[in-house]
């Protein structure tokens, strides 16, 4: 049995932290959409924190996304190759 390729864990690592990094910021921005604001009757004052906060949400989506698929790759390629050394 040869051990693992370098590669394999290196990528999952990356699929994780993708999954990972992607949950945190879906969830920041989740709680940045869901916060109710009270504006003056002049109205609200610009503030780019909130704009960059409710953009995170679906950039975490996609890097979540990313990151089971990267996961998913290195398993299907593992499988050919397990299955192509025996």
């Amino acid at each position: 049995m040869n051990p693992a390729p370098p590669w394999r864990h290196t990528f999952r690592t990356l699929g994780f932290a993708f999954v990972i990094i992607g949950a945190i910021m879906t969830m920041t921005g989740f709680i940045a959409l869901n916060t109710p604001i009270n504006c003056p009757a002049s109205g609200c004052a610009y503030n780019p924190l909130l704009e960059v906060a409710a953009s995170s949400f679906p950039s975490g989506l996609t890097l979540v996304i990313a990151g089971i698929l990267v996961m998913w790759m290195v398993q299907i390629e593992s499988r050919r190759e397990d299955r192509g050394s025996a």
